[in-house]
Formats: C-alpha cells, sequence, structure tokens
C-alpha cells in the first residue's frame, strides 16, 4: 500500500514540474501581446519607470499610451518565474525615451495586464 502512495505522490510531483515548465516555455521570442489597463492605479506586473525618472530623460510620462499597445517579446529570462523583454510591434519607444520594459511574465497575464494577441 505504501508503495502505491508513493508512486502516486512521485507520479503527480512529475506531472507538476513538467507543467510548471511549459508555461515558461510557452512564450518565445516574437510572441506578441497587447498591454491593457493596469490591475490597480499603476501596473504591478510591468517593470514602468516612475513619473520623474522618464521626466529626467526627456519623455512624456503619460500611462494612457501604454494601453492597447501591441508589443512584441525580445528576450526570455529565467525558468521559474520567467521575465520578459518587449518593444512595441510599430517601433516607437515608450514615453518617447524607453525603447524595451520588462515584465513579470506569469503575474502580469494573471492580473490581466498583459493579454495575449491572436
Amino acid at each position: 500500500m505504501k508503495t502505491y502512495v508513493l508512486l502516486l505522490l512521485f507520479s503527480l510531483s512529475i506531472g507538476w514540474v513538467n507543467a510548471q515548465q511549459t508555461a515558461s516555455q510557452s512564450v518565445k521570442i516574437g510572441d506578441k501581446f497587447i498591454i491593457s489597463e493596469p490591475s490597480s492605479s499603476e501596473y504591478r506586473h510591468l517593470d514602468v519607470p516612475r513619473k520623474n525618472f522618464i521626466i529626467k530623460r526627456g519623455g512624456i510620462a503619460d500611462m494612457k499610451t501604454l494601453k492597447n499597445s501591441v508589443v512584441v517579446v525580445t528576450d526570455v529570462s529565467g525558468d521559474q518565474n520567467p521575465v520578459i523583454t518587449f518593444k512595441r510591434v510599430n517601433g516607437i519607444k515608450f514615453f518617447r525615451t524607453y525603447k524595451t520594459l520588462t515584465a513579470d511574465l506569469v503575474n502580469a497575464l494573471d492580473s490581466k495586464e498583459l493579454l495575449a494577441y491572436n
């Protein structure tokens, strides 16, 4: 009986590990996403610079320009909790100063700050 229980637990743990790996492997360089509205008053899982840094670099700190932007993934890093780097598809810089931004992929998708682009 103990062997059956151990075998069941082992097979469940292997399946759980595979499910975690497929989430990070499912996003590749070149995948497209849409930036939607923030889950609160500001983006929590997209690494958006603070307004004072945007202004210091000569940009326009208007968060409304992010909404409905189509972005493409340029880099994926991290296995357990993937962090993606993305840029706009149309080539326009974010806030007229930042070429790329980063995001915590799993949490951004869960909070619907990033949506899959069809």
